[in-house]
Parts: C-alpha cells; sequence; structure tokens
C-alpha cells in the first residue's frame, strides 16, 4: 500500500482488494505472503529468539495500524460530524480489520489457493457496489491454475488480473495485467466453468480455447460478479485449484513465525493505507460536488495514474462525485441511455468512509434494470434524506451528505450522469 493516492478528477476505482504503495521487491515480499510457503525448513534449534523478536515487532505493528486507522476517524476534518457518521466510521475500522486479517493472514497462500469473498454486506472497500459479488484469489506466476465450478446468473462475470495490490510496480508497471470476463470462454449447459490460468512457458501449443495466460507480474485475480438483481439470482460457484507439478511438490502448509511475521506487517500497512485512501478520496470528490467526473477504467490502467486506479477493471467506466443536501432538497441524477450499447450501469451511495450505504432493507442502489425509466428513455433517480414522493428514490438514510459512483461495464464512452438540485418540502 503506502500513500493515498491523489484523485482530482473525483473518480474511482473499483477496487477488489487493497490499494497500493510502496513495498518490497515482489520476489522478496511474496515469500513472505506464501510465494515459497511450505519451503521452510522446521528449524528445531534455529534462532527462535530473533524470530520471535520480528513476530513480537509485526504483532505490535498490527495493534499500531488499528489505532491509526481508526485516528484517521477521529481526526478526519471535512466530514459529516453525526453520530451516525462516527459510529460507521468506528465500525468501519473493525471491518478493515477482519478483511486485513482474512487477506493477509488466512488466504495469501498462492500454493494453496483461495478463491473468497472480498466483500459483502459486513465488509466494504473503497465504494463497493451492492449489485456485486466480489471473489478475490492470491496466485503466483509461475504456477498453473484452472478456474472451475458454475458460472451463475450474473450479467456479468469480470476477471481483472493484475500485480500484487500493495506491493508497488512488477516491471515497472503497477495494476491490471490482464482483463477478460466469463462470457467470451466456452461455458457447459448448466453453466460450467473450466478455464485453465498459466504462465506463458506452461502453456499449451496450441494454445485451448478456454486459457488464459499469466503474463509475468500477476499475483492476484479480482472477480467482479455483476447483477440485476443479486438478492435472486443465482451466484457463481467458483474455486481456483492449483495444478500438479511433479517437479515441484506442494506439502501442506505448516507455519512458521518467519511466515506470520510478515503477514502481520502487510496487514498492518494494508489497514494504514485503506484508512488515508478512503479519506483522500473523499476530499478529493469535492471538485465533483452534485456532479459526477472520471472516466474508463482502461485509461487509468493505462495511464499508470496510481496503483488505487491502475487496478481498474479495464471493462468498467467509473463517474463519480459528492452529494451535499440542505434540509428539504433532493438531488436528481439523470443517466443518459449511450448511443452505443452497453450492459449495465448502476448508481451507489456510500458513507465518508467509501462504504456503501445499508441496501438490505431500504433502496440505495439502483441500476438500469431496477430503476424506471422516465417516457423520455432517460433514467431520473432521487436522493433524499426522506421519501421526497417521486419514483426511483435512494434513501440516505437521514444523510445529508455522501459519495456518489456510476459504474458502467461494457459501455463504450457513455455519457456522464447530470444533477438538480430540487425542493421537496
Amino acid at each position: 500500500m503506502g500513500f493515498a493516492p491523489q484523485l482530482s478528477r473525483a473518480d474511482h476505482v473499483d477496487v477488489a482488494g487493497p490499494a497500493d504503495g510502496s513495498g518490497p521487491p515482489r520476489r522478496e515480499m511474496g515469500q513472505g505472503l506464501g510465494q515459497k510457503m511450505g519451503d521452510v525448513a522446521h528449524r528445531a534449534n534455529g534462532s527462535f529468539a530473533a524470530v520471535s523478536e520480528r513476530l513480537q515487532a509485526a504483532f505490535a505493528s498490527w495493534i499500531e495500524a488499528q489505532r491509526a486507522a481508526l485516528a484517521v476517524v477521529t481526526g478526519a476534518s471535512g466530514v459529516p460530524g453525526t453520530d451516525l457518521d462516527t459510529a460507521e466510521g468506528y465500525r468501519w475500522v473493525t471491518r478493515l480489520s477482519a478483511l486485513a486479517l482474512e487477506w493477509m493472514v488466512e488466504k495469501s497462500d498462492p500454493l494453496h489457493p483461495q478463491l473468497f469473498v472480498l466483500q459483502d454486506e459486513y465488509r466494504k472497500l473503497l465504494v463497493d457496489n451492492p449489485d456485486v459479488h466480489y471473489l478475490f484469489c492470491v496466485l503466483d506466476d509461475s504456477r498453473s491454475y484452472r478456474l472451475r465450478g458454475t458460472r451463475g446468473e450474473g450479467a456479468y462475470v469480470g476477471m481483472t488480473f493484475g500485480t500484487p495490490f500493495g506491493q508497488g510496480p512488477v516491471g515497472g508497471r503497477t495494476g491490471t495485467q490482464t482483463q477478460c470476463h466469463i462470457d467470451e470462454f466456452d461455458i457447459g449447459p448448466g453453466g460450467e466453468v473450466d478455464i485453465l490460468l498459466a504462465p506463458p512457458d506452461a502453456m499449451p501449443d496450441p494454445r485451448p480455447r478456454n486459457a488464459i495466460v499469466l503474463e509475468p507480474g500477476t499475483a492476484q485475480l479480482a472477480i467482479r460478479e455483476t447483477h440485476f438483481d443479486k438478492v435472486h439470482d443465482q451466484l457463481s460457484d467458483l474455486r481456483v485449484e492449483l495444478v500438479d507439478d511433479p517437479s515441484r511438490p506442494v506439502p501442506p502448509p505448516l507455519l512458521s513465525s518467519d511466515e506470520l511475521a510478515p503477514k502481520l506487517e502487510m496487514a498492518a500497512m494494508f489497514l494504514t493505507f485503506v484508512g488515508a485512501t478512503a479519506l483522500q478520496m473523499w476530499h478529493d470528490a469535492a471538485t465533483n460536488m452534485n456532479s459526477f467526473g472520471g472516466g474508463a477504467g482502461s485509461e487509468h490502467v493505462a495511464a499508470q495514474d496510481d496503483e488505487v486506479r491502475s487496478h481498474s477493471n479495464a471493462e468498467m467506466t467509473y463517474h463519480g462525485g459528492r452529494f451535499r443536501l440542505d434540509p428539504g432538497q433532493a438531488l436528481v441524477v439523470t443517466v443518459e441511455e449511450p448511443q452505443r450499447p452497453f450492459l449495465y450501469w448502476g448508481l451507489t451511495l456510500t458513507s465518508p468512509w467509501c462504504e456503501s450505504f445499508d441496501s438490505r432493507y431500504t433502496t440505495t442502489a439502483l441500476n438500469n434494470r431496477s430503476a424506471e425509466r422516465s417516457a423520455d428513455g432517460r433514467w431520473r433517480l432521487v436522493i433524499a434524506p426522506t421519501d421526497p414522493g417521486l419514483p426511483n428514490w435512494l434513501d440516505t438514510g437521514g444523510r445529508l451528505e455522501g459519495y456518489m459512483l456510476v459504474r458502467w461495464v461494457l459501455a463504450d464512452g457513455p455519457p456522464h450522469p447530470t444533477c438538480e438540485l430540487i425542493s421537496y418540502l
């Protein structure tokens, strides 16, 4: 991770994992995160005291990182000072802490890969989308894997292969290496998925249709499974399996101080970075108050502006900004249909901590299927703290300020949404 990026255009990158910054070279860091897991011999008479000192220091840094993340909340300026926002900020720190431990400590071993749910209703990271089922897996670019399971009923299942999130450039670049979606491959009649993931030197010749090359530096797979109705749709059931290599057998994982210490260090770095990044995004978005800025994910990947935006889904476009209301006001967001075909757009509202508002009990997010369309073909969505008596009400739960983001999927140059403040009381 590292320093908070300057998102001066107030746009947003859909992060499927921690954002980035400076860090050790990948191979050095990879050894601590599982690149060589199982290769560390048991030391019956090793330098236990020295190892324990590093582990103790790493654990202390993990505790301190939680304090630093909380300090972001308690010391934040320019954020709403309501009791709701404060309480959500404290809870946000606990959620990020849980996410950091599951990702960095429990499921960061690419030799025993785990495709796990990265975000859900209880863990939210840098403007999550309630319409998306987020999956994530740590990979080793020298190994081969198979992505298997069933597709589910999502409108879009995007697969973003990238450099390790939070560890700096690899080979002079950072971010997305390969972008594709599951419907580009052959899917079985029952939605069965079987795709080979392999480095160039291990890819069969001729290359199978259901195969993806792991470019050098690839260390993660982020899946953004986007639904029009996630509550009622069948979710995917996918897993990542390591392909056996007889020349490089993989023993069961065995934890050691050498393995655990750098994982805790990475968890601490992740927590500190995301805390600072979320607040920076909130402040930068002020340049688009009651309006939208932003652009295509592919542009961010190509520009290499920073490690957050460079990890964009290159098949998405991100239009973001902030809303600010007076009592009795609402913000009407108008979405125009693009001239070219597209698959999806969805509007999400979030807190200053970049967590989506709870969508389980009231409507806080809408998309091109769930929103009612106006007679002129446009979609008009109404952001308001109480029911304005208009279609497509997005309930802020009484909040007068927040972050807003429209994501487009498979859309070529969609227009920015427009905004208008109205009074309804």
